[in-house]
């Protein structure tokens, strides 16, 4: 009785605990709502797309992607629809064609769907589009011009990849981003006009939601953006009502009824970091614009850092310099539909912003990899918050100092006695091996940098043998980055000169170098490590012609055995198993990356201990479920770099440099 008197008493206690089970049972309805699609059926789908489509530059083609909504055809579900850069729709638009369904790839989907034929596209009409579209026409397709479009409505799929990697090394990518984070960021601005022109508190308050509802009217009212905006006026209400402890309250009210409405928000690293940004600048409403830039930075970073970004001194200096310039480019992107040469001011303010994206003072914070690092940033925040009210920029540079220099001299990265790693490339393949001083590398990935990156962290001065098993660019496109400033013994190449623009980028790396071309039979001793050459034999003019001439090769060490596929499909895993060669492995580098495309005795030709697939974010569904659960099937515990970073194979076991979601994935 004792005990039900102090759960009465503790009110919090027990609206805690009816949250909780109120979360439980709404999720177990939304699960229960989400109908199941046959996979691998083709259906006539009409979707709505709920969100503007994402282009993906593919090896062999371009592609486009976004979340979408079945409206015909099937039952009404939430879907990630993919198809043909030839024909790329809107936001809102209506798009109808036969489909293949897949294996969701998001959590409250009911699957992934693949366009098969000539979609029809019914134009999605009304105030929003009509303005999205005009937009685009006043801004022009250049990276300032999609900068515009994107700090204005959100539309910046268009950027170049330097300048999108650019502003995402920056920290400047929310800028573009309709988030919680965006209407948090446009709100505070309102906010301080309000104060800079005395305005007493209701009358900022209207103007804040007055224009939060104009943002919303434009941008148009797809999911996103409704939660964003719900989550901004109910944090207005609060400081309205009570001031900052009041909007902390009503925004911890706010993300509840949000989760309890849609619980798979609970998977979004945007509704995440929403959430953080969002407090963060509540915190230091009222201080001025670089105690809330500060504020949201140390907020976020737990999160950034869990999902394998890099943030520092230079985000937090490049958001600075930036603010004014936030709140005046979308003002002039909106100015520019109705005075269209104000779209000039505005793409030269742009170029400002892609100009402060790429300096380059600091370099990235060090910082300790995986789940301790990510709960290092946690209690920085906390005691940023807790110790640094009264002077939370000077707490804040203290406290990150300190501990930038305690991980630097404390970081484990390589593990002692590694002697196999993979790279974190990317969508790509690049490993290490070594037995003392030799070293042999196994393609370079996509990008120079990140490779140079990861031999420089390995401490590779010098290699062995460097095997380029095809001249895919995720495979060579890093050849520049290896080669420079580092002695190279020995070069293996396919004899596929295919892709020929590709081939022709590598041969300036190459000259100079001894290249030759292995045949199966050849053997080779680097150091303590045996290689012997099982393909290709010959060149399959069937399925990736470049894939399927992929050097391949066992290679023994006192450590264990690896077969090493390159990027092989079903044609020439075919042909591999047809030799009769014995192929069991403690190690596999699984065959492309993941794909669906591979033949089923492989594995069991295999049967490794471990599995590691060098894959990043990418639309062709790598890994796919299928490949991951065949290597799973033969007791292979099976790594990816992405969700990974650096995996390395010790003489204790597997070590990762990033945030690993547990044992094999």
């Amino acid at each position: 009785m004792a005990a039900l008197t102090l759960f009465a008493q503790r009110w919090w206690i027990a609206a805690a605990s009816a949250a909780l089970v109120a979360g439980v049972l709404v999720g177990a309805v939304h699960a229960e709502a989400i109908p199941e699609y046959e996979q691998g059926r083709s259906y006539e789908l009409t979707l709505r797309l709920t969100q503007a489509a994402r282009i993906s530059h593919g090896q062999w083609t371009d592609s486009w992607y976004a979340t979408a909504e079945v409206v015909a055809g099937a039952p009404t579900a939430a879907v990630t629809v993919r198809g043909s850069a030839q024909a790329v729709p809107s936001m809102g638009d209506l798009v109808t064609a036969r489909m293949r369904v897949t294996a969701p790839t998001r959590p409250g989907q009911a699957a992934s769907v693949w366009i098969q034929s000539s979609p029809q596209i019914q134009p999605a009409t009304g105030i929003a589009p009509a303005l999205r579209a005009r937009m685009r026409t006043v801004a022009h397709d250049t990276d300032p011009g999609w900068l515009l479009s994107g700090m204005t409505f959100g539309l910046d799929q268009g950027l170049s990849e330097q300048a999108a990697s650019a502003m995402q090394d920056s920290g400047l990518t929310h800028l573009t981003a309709v988030s919680g984070a965006n209407c948090a960021v446009l709100l505070v601005i309102v906010w301080w006009i309000g104060g800079w022109l005395a305005l007493p508190r209701p009358p900022r308050v209207a103007l804040s939601a007055a224009v939060l509802a104009a943002f919303v009217v434009i941008v148009g009212s797809e999911p996103s953006v409704v939660r964003a905006a719900a989550m901004a006026t109910l944090a207005l209400i609060g400081a309205l009502v009570g001031g900052r402890k009041a909007a902390a309250h009503v925004l911890q009210v706010a993300v509840i009824a949000l989760l309890l409405i849609d619980p798979w928000l609970a998977y979004s690293v945007g509704f995440m970091l929403s959430i953080a940004a969002t407090a963060g600048l509540i915190a230091l409403l009222e201080r001025g614009p670089l105690a809330a830039t500060v504020a949201a930075q140390v907020a976020t970073m737990p999160i950034l850092l869990a999902i394998g970004a890099a943030p520092g001194p230079q985000s937090v200096l490049a958001n600075v310099v930036v603010t004014p310039l936030a709140a005046l480019i979308p003002v002039l992107g909106l100015t520019s539909l109705v005075l269209p040469p104000v779209a000039g001011l505005g793409r030269l303010f742009c170029e400002i912003v892609l100009w402060v994206s790429e300096w380059d003072l600091f370099g990235p914070l060090p910082w300790l990899g995986g789940w301790l690092g990510v709960g290092l940033a946690a209690v920085l925040a906390l005691v940023v918050f807790t110790l640094g009210r009264s002077h939370l920029v000077v707490v804040a540079v203290a406290l990150f100092g300190i501990v930038s220099l305690t991980v630097r001299w404390a970081d484990a990265w390589p593990p002692k006695q590694w002697w196999l790693v993979a790279c974190d490339v990317g969508q790509g393949d690049g490993f290490v091996v070594r037995d003392g001083p030799a070293t042999i590398v196994v393609d370079t990935g996509p990008d120079p940098q990140v490779m140079d990156a990861c031999l420089d962290r390995l401490d590779v001065t010098s290699i062995s043998l460097l095997v380029l098993t095809h001249f895919h660019a995720d495979h060579v496109g890093g050849l520049a980055g290896v080669v420079h400033g580092r002695q190279v013994s020995q070069v293996w190449v396919s004899p596929c000169h295919d892709p020929p623009e590709t081939f022709q980028e590598a041969l300036p790396e190459l000259q100079g170098l001894p290249t030759s071309v292995p045949t199966p039979g050849t053997q080779a001793q680097v150091g303590g490590l045996h290689l012997s050459v099982l393909w290709p034999q010959r060149i399959i003019h069937a399925g990736s012609v470049p894939n399927n001439a992929s050097v391949s090769f066992y290679l023994t060490s006192a450590h264990g055995t690896v077969a090493f596929f390159g990027d092989v499909e079903q044609e020439a895993q075919q042909a591999i198993l047809a030799s009769r060669t014995p192929l069991q492995a403690d190690v596999v580098k699984v065959p492309h990356h993941g794909s669906a495309d591979f033949d089923a005795d492989l594995p069991t030709a295999v049967r490794p201990r471990i599995a590691l697939i060098g894959v990043g974010d990418n639309s062709f569904g790598h890994p796919t479920p299928e490949a991951v659960t065949a290597w799973s099937a033969v007791g292979a515990q099976v790594y990816a770099t992405q969700g990974n970073g650096d995996i390395a194979l010790t003489a204790d076991g597997i070590a990762t440099r990033g945030v690993s979601p547990g044992p094999g994935r």
